[in-house]
């Protein structure tokens, strides 16, 4: 070794690019011959490079060390290979190291890190080659590049593969190979893998509201938020919008499971600051546990997601764990969407209409149009048995637009419905439509069809959380003849101002208190409050669900002789009634 680094120092000439690669005992007559030592050429070259003994003690280092580091020079020279260089996997590299100087290895490859003297941290990827037998070297070769900024942005390319962009969790896929990994480890009596699919409730009305910087600000706080739970054992993914995964595995799943639940619900109801703005947060929460949750991390998350669903549906801001019963119910929810889309288009939807009659006068007053879905499979469908489903699936504005065509249609051509009031029920998105009141006096006019004719229904809930937003909608409708009708008034808000400060017709007692009629005094009581409170302000009542003669009695005698329910009639596709009434025809309802 010390003959081959003997040499007067020189520099190269010609121009050539002399590397390691070429500096061997074979070339050093030539680089002799051409002025060079072989300690100039490796002290010039970009290449680090170190010659190791048997001991894996480094008897040599070439410059390029010194200059990257900031070390002094020749300062590693007599110190243990693997102690200067941090080598991860180390035990394996000495391995290689060992296998190499009993020359049963030629050459292994391996990256170290190093401590600049400023504290920087570099990266080295390093090769090890075999010289021992080589005359005049003896030595195992260290040859390395310093790779630093490569190594940060293979990193960092890895991190980007793995994690959100905005909140620095890890994504869908690392946290799916996380589950999976789990899953093909686990044995029996050891710990289940879980996850807990959460949803921010409201974050749209956020984005809406802040914009969609305060939204991401929000995302960001709440992520941290949920890592700091347990970082040790549960870990944290974005895998949507607002969607994250919680993930892990737990010894006693049907305790510990539900307790993390809890932990994030409360942690989600913790007020958060986001861009100045103070915003009020909760979540709806599915959980899903191997194996009856699902048997790969794919099928976890979307069970998990099917509880969610239900969470939501459950009124938000709570949780719920997947069952096979849940899927069923899903699936047949799913189909059912997907039928509405052509029972709509496909002729398969039709009104009925139920009678509204005055008992004093023996008459049919109006008619209400209720909506009947003809299934090819079920048979005639009330709309309470897939109502539900309107929303989800998309045709909220398009079926309710539908709705008001087909009574319109109904009221030039049923014989039994034409010439009389139908009172028809009104989606608030409707209403708050800006356009909607001219819109639908157009329809009327075009239809040949009196104002005077149609009552429009809208629930007390509906009425109450819409009727400020259009109000000039509702005046409207009303200045031009048509009848303003709040349905199921009691089981809302009871807002008696509304009654005054909007031009309302009528109120329709909700049939849960018609139904308690001789049973429970205290509806009673309400029922013949509010009959008296809506005489008073000229409003008329309509007793619905009425169902036996003794509660036509006791509605009649308090004042409320409007009245609709199987007593009278069920809906039909004529509106036909159930008793013998006088079928004239009057104008006097809900004058």
């Amino acid at each position: 070794m010390k003959k081959f680094l003997k040499g007067r120092t020189a520099t190269a000439a010609g121009g050539h690019e002399l590397t390691v690669s070429t500096v061997t005992a074979a070339n050093e007559p030539r680089l002799k011959s051409s002025g060079l030592s072989t300690r100039a050429v490796l002290d010039s070259s970009a290449t680090v490079t170190l010659l190791v003994n048997r001991s894996s003690i480094i008897e040599f280092e070439s410059a390029e060390l010194a200059r990257l580091t900031g070390w002094p020079q020749q300062s590693c020279v007599g110190k243990p290979c693997f102690e200067v260089l941090r080598v991860n996997a180390a035990q394996r590299i000495e391995s290689a190291f060992s296998l190499l100087i009993r020359s049963k290895l030629p050459r292994a490859t391996f990256e170290f890190e190093v401590t600049s003297a400023s504290g920087e941290v570099l990266v080295f990827l390093a090769t090890l080659s075999d010289a021992l037998s080589v005359a005049d070297v003896g030595a195992v070769v260290v040859t390395a590049q310093e790779i630093s900024r490569r190594k940060s942005f293979e990193i960092a390319l890895r991190h980007s593969a793995n994690h959100d962009s905005l909140t620095g969790l890890y994504n869908r896929k690392a946290a799916l190979r996380q589950i999976s990994r789990w899953i093909s480890e686990h044995e029996e009596d050891s710990p289940r893998p879980a996850v807990l699919l959460l949803d921010i409730d409201g974050f749209k009305g956020v984005n809406d509201v802040y914009g969609h910087a305060v939204g991401d600000a929000m995302l960001v706080v709440l992520a941290q938020r949920l890592s700091n739970l347990d970082p040790g054992n549960v870990g944290v993914a974005r895998i949507g919008g607002d969607e994250l995964l919680l993930f892990a595995r737990y010894v006693d799943v049907e305790r510990q499971l539900p307790q993390t639940a809890m932990k994030v619900l409360a942690a989600m109801r913790e007020p958060v600051l986001a861009e100045s703005h103070w915003i009020h947060a909760s979540a709806s929460i599915g959980i899903a546990a191997y194996p009856e949750g699902g048997t790969t991390g794919d099928e976890l998350v979307r069970h998990a997601d099917i509880a969610l669903y239900q969470a939501k549906d459950a009124g938000r801001n709570t949780v719920r764990r997947f069952s096979c019963e849940a899927a069923a119910k899903l699936r047949e929810r799913t189909v059912l969407r997907r039928e509405l889309e052509y029972a709509l288009s496909g002729g398969e939807l039709t009104m009925h209409y139920q009678p509204i009659v005055d008992v004093n006068a023996r008459s049919i007053y109006a008619h209400e149009a209720l909506l009947r879905w003809q299934h090819p499979e079920r048979g005639l469908l009330v709309a309470r048995d897939f109502i539900h489903e309107i929303d989800g699936a998309g045709l909220t504005v398009q079926l309710a637009q539908w709705v008001l065509q087909a009574t319109f249609g109904s009221a030039n051509a049923a014989d039994s419905v034409r010439k009389r009031l139908i009172a028809v029920n009104v989606h608030p998105r409707l209403l708050q439509r800006p356009d909607f009141a001219n819109n639908l006096l157009q329809v009327l006019r075009d239809d040949n069809i009196q104002p005077q004719q149609i009552a429009l229904e809208i629930t007390e809930q509906d009425f109450v959380r819409t009727a400020d937003a259009s109000p000039a909608n509702i005046v409207a409708l009303a200045d031009a003849g048509i009848r303003v009708v709040i349905d199921d008034f009691g089981t809302g808000f009871s807002n008696f101002g509304y009654l005054t400060r909007f031009p309302v017709h009528a109120i329709k007692i909700d049939r849960e208190f018609v139904a308690q009629i001789g049973i429970n005094a205290r509806s009673e009581t309400l029922i013949s409050a509010l009959i008296g409170l809506a005489e008073e302000l000229g409003i008329q009542t309509i007793g619905e669900g009425v169902e036996s003669a003794d509660q036509s009695d006791y509605l009649v005698h308090h004042g409320c002789v409007l009245q609709q329910g199987y007593f009278w009639g069920r809906p039909s596709a004529g509106g036909a009634t159930s008793v013998a009434l006088v079928a004239n025809t009057t104008d006097s309802l809900f004058q």
